[in-house]
């Protein structure tokens, strides 16, 4: 798969439990996503650049993020700068995985479905530059060192506060908190 060659898996990931597969299913999640939670598991991928996150993990901060509960909305990927990708069903089986900006406040379509997300988004150059800002990820993970499953490295001060996309402006620490932290920053 193009996205394991692009991104290998780290040793320790966690398989989904039977809670986490039966709420899964229970909001539609596609069955196509369930079997790659269960195939490979949470964790971090290529170091953490990209995590495959534990939904009931991040959905309190991320329907934070939304304005509401939505259960047709489920976070499954995370960036290693704490950017979200989910789930969003649209109905007659019908769905998109979206990306929330956390530093940008930008909410954009990726694709739809988990194969050309797989396949082709993720591993494009555009989306490694542009999207998981992979050269500062690199000079971060040098600098502070690899990413453990629950952290990210976020921007201090945050973007919105005046920071900069530069090695400078990095630090590391848990993504639960520094979201919650930035959705204060903005509101």
């Amino acid at each position: 798969m193009d996205f394991l060659k692009n991104y290998p898996p780290e040793e320790n990931l966690i398989k989904p439990s039977e809670h986490i597969i039966d709420a899964a299913r229970s909001a539609k999640v596609p069955e196509e996503i369930i079997d790659f939670w269960t195939s490979y598991g949470f964790g971090n991928y290529g170091d953490g650049i990209i995590k495959v996150i534990d939904p009931e993990e991040y959905m309190s901060g991320f329907y934070t993020w939304l304005g509401k509960e939505d259960y047709s909305r489920i976070p499954i990927f995370m960036t290693g700068f704490g950017d979200i990708f989910y789930y969003r069903n649209l109905g007659d089986e019908e769905y998109d995985i979206s990306l929330l900006d956390i530093h940008y406040r930008d909410i954009s379509v990726c694709t739809y479905t988990l194969e050309d997300f797989l396949k082709n988004y993720i591993v494009s150059e555009n989306v490694k530059k542009e999207i998981l800002k992979k050269e500062l990820f690199e000079e971060a993970k040098k600098s502070k060192g690899i990413l453990k499953k629950e952290e990210i490295y976020f921007f201090a001060p945050a973007l919105i506060a005046g920071g900069a996309e530069e090695l400078k402006y990095v630090d590391k620490g848990d993504a639960v908190i520094h979201h919650e932290i930035l959705f204060q920053w903005g509101t």
